[in-house]
């Protein structure tokens, strides 16, 4: 009932004016939005909030283009941000992780628009052939078919006993986890590889071909390239896609994502994205210590030239949007909304 009541509403501020008088009233704001992998397969049913098929981000894409917004580089945003000087309509357009489809899927519709973009790389899986291990194993659960499952075949100790598992049952789940615990306690992505090898067999999947397809992989240093060569921007997203507030772990997580990342761009990386969108003011000296120009969480709202550069507000787009509420937020509507509601 709540979801209909929103829909109603936007319906009714859409078609009476109110989108437009908001995208008037709010035209000197900044709008970012975000987005993670886009689906080459079934990956926006697997997390729809992480994904977003590639026919409905174009058209996200088109509706900037034929509505008057102004696409700009996050460096731009920035700049126009310390002078006070923000062109109408200004939009930024921001993509998370680094998956193999922002490549494959994401960067041919962005040339298509000539869209300058910025991808927030994070470093630990980047250039490597494996999938996500946490990532691929959820989804090899999340794909299962089979009514009972045998997960002594994993050769797991703790699971000598679950030989006759039935889906979707407590126990079930108490496999996956530990399974989990498992893969991450090992020290090599190769011995992580074997297991999720071991556990499409139990699970009745095709893990090769999971593998193969890339859906859950990293992009590569050559396609890196190529994704800079088609003017998009690589930023900092740590090295391990974790960010403590203990300074000394989060300066690591920077400073290892400039170590691997750095050497294979034109320019220096500066701007920032808490990973998971989980920030603090707490992580602030140190950004400012590692001469970060901007850091931008997962909560919603529109740029000023007195937002605090660390908080950096961002709308994140995804399978889960419907057309309707993505261009409520674009018009400033939905600011309106947050700001009745006094947020």
């Amino acid at each position: 009932m709540k979801d209909i009541i929103k829909i109603a509403i936007l319906l009714v501020a859409k078609y009476t004016g109110l989108f437009h008088l908001a995208k008037s009233h709010y035209r000197n704001r900044i709008r970012i939005l975000c987005y993670h992998g886009f689906s080459l397969r079934d990956e926006e049913e697997f997390v729809p909030g992480l994904f977003i098929k590639p026919d409905i981000f174009e058209t996200r894409m088109k509706y900037l283009k034929d509505n008057g917004y102004n696409v700009i580089s996050l460096d731009e945003a920035y700049e126009a941000t310390k002078s006070n000087n923000i062109d109408d309509n200004s939009v930024v357009i921001t993509i998370d992780d680094g998956f193999y489809s922002t490549f494959a899927a994401g960067l041919p519709i962005l040339q298509k628009y000539n869209f300058p973009s910025t991808l927030y790389l994070a470093s630990f899986y980047f250039n490597k052939p494996f999938p996500i291990f946490t990532l691929t194993l959820n989804y090899l659960f999340w794909r299962n078919k089979k009514q009972v499952v045998d997960f002594s075949s994993l050769n797991i100790g703790e699971l000598s006993q679950f030989t006759s598992v039935e889906a979707g049952t407590k126990k079930f789940e108490e496999a996956q986890e530990i399974v989990k615990s498992v893969g991450r306690s090992y020290e090599s992505e190769e011995e992580r590889f074997d297991l999720l090898n071991k556990l499409g067999g139990a699970l009745d999947q095709n893990f090769n071909d999971i593998a193969e397809s890339r859906i859950l992989t990293m992009l590569n240093e050559a396609e890196l390239k190529q994704c800079i060569e088609a003017d998009m921007d690589i930023e900092i997203h740590t090295h391990g896609h974790n960010f403590p507030t203990d300074p000394e772990k989060a300066r690591y997580e920077i400073t290892r994502n400039r170590e691997l990342i750095d050497p294979l761009l034109p320019r220096p990386m500066s701007h920032f994205c808490y990973p998971g969108g989980d920030w603090s003011e707490l992580h602030w000296p140190v950004l400012d210590e590692q001469k970060i120009k901007t850091s931008t969480t997962c909560e919603n709202g529109l740029i000023t030239p007195d937002t605090p550069v660390h908080a950096w507000s961002r709308y994140l787009d995804s399978a889960r949007i419907s057309q309707l509420e993505y261009e409520a937020e674009l018009s400033g509507f939905n600011e309106v909304l947050r700001s009745l509601r006094g947020k």
